[in-house]
Parts: structure tokens; sequence; C-alpha cells
């Protein structure tokens, strides 16, 4: 037995000798990379899907004649958009009407009704008719409330915002 641990011992020993200083390369490589900001986005763009990802789905009358409207809240590497479809009668089919993306780059959530919720269609200004309601967060984290509401007269969705209301 005792020569069995001293082989045991040696080979630990090559190993220790050989691993530790490549663990630590590979270490002090990492750090020296993710310092650099050109690297860190090459791996980040590496790193990160491009495809879609859905965050949120929401289904109502939006224009005020009957005609359900899905709302899909859609995330890619560079935005975030709200993709608008109608609902056809024809075997529940949906028919691309808008892609609207969003100013700001990251996702939020607020409370609405005592639920955490990234998108909402609600009434905002009382006239009977809902609005998208979709909040984000810009780059400094300032969390921005994005509304839109069908224009009938358009036929087109426009953002809601101070600029919209005549006091």
């Amino acid at each position: 037995m005792n020569i069995m641990s001293q082989i045991l011992d040696t080979q630990k020993e090559k190993i220790f000798r050989l691993g530790f200083p490549t663990l630590c390369l590979i270490a002090l490589s990492l750090a020296a990379i993710s310092v650099i900001p050109q690297s860190r986005e090459i791996i980040r763009s590496l790193v990160i899907s491009q495809s879609r990802v859905v965050l949120a789905k929401a289904e109502a009358d939006l224009t005020g004649h009957g005609a359900n409207i899905a709302v899909v809240k859609v995330q890619t590497a560079d935005s975030i958009a709200l993709e608008i479809y109608e609902k056809t009668a024809e075997q529940d089919k949906l028919k691309f009407m808008k892609r609207i993306v969003l100013p700001e780059k990251k996702d939020a959530y607020f409370t609405f009704r005592g639920n955490a919720t990234n998108l909402v269609l609600t009434d905002v200004d009382g006239d009977g008719i809902l609005e998208i309601v979709a909040p984000t967060y810009d780059e400094n984290l300032i969390p921005r409330l994005n509304v839109f509401k069908f224009d009938p007269a358009s036929n087109d969705f426009t953002k809601l915002g101070p600029e919209s209301y005549r006091f």
C-alpha cells in the first residue's frame, strides 16, 4: 500500500503543477478580457441570442368596434417592440397590423390592480376604449410608461403622452 500511496502522491503533484498555473492563466485572461470594453462586447454578442423572445401577450377590443386585437411584447438583442395583430374570424388566424419599436431597450414591470405586469390593455383616458400600456427602462434605468391608442381617423396606433392632452 505504501507504493500505491507514493504513486498517487506523485500523480497528484504532477496534476497540481500543471493544473494550478493553467487555471491561474485562464483566470487572468478572463479578467483582462472583461476589462476591455471591445472584447466584452464581442463576448456579449456571442453569448446573447439574436432571436425574438415573447415577453407578454394580451388581447382585447382596442378599436372600440368589436375587433379583437392581440398585442405581443417582443424583445430582441437590440430592441423591445409591440407587435399588433388583428384576430380574423376564420379559424382564429392573426393578421399583422403594426410593429411599434419602443425607444427603450430594457423590459420593465409595474403594479396594476395588485399584480406585477409588463403589458396592460386598459382605459387610460376614460373614453371607454382600451389603450396599450407597456413599461420599459431607459439606459439609466429610469422607468418609462409607453401608452398607445388606436386612432380611427388614421386607422393606426398613436403614442399618448403629455403633448397629446389639451388642458
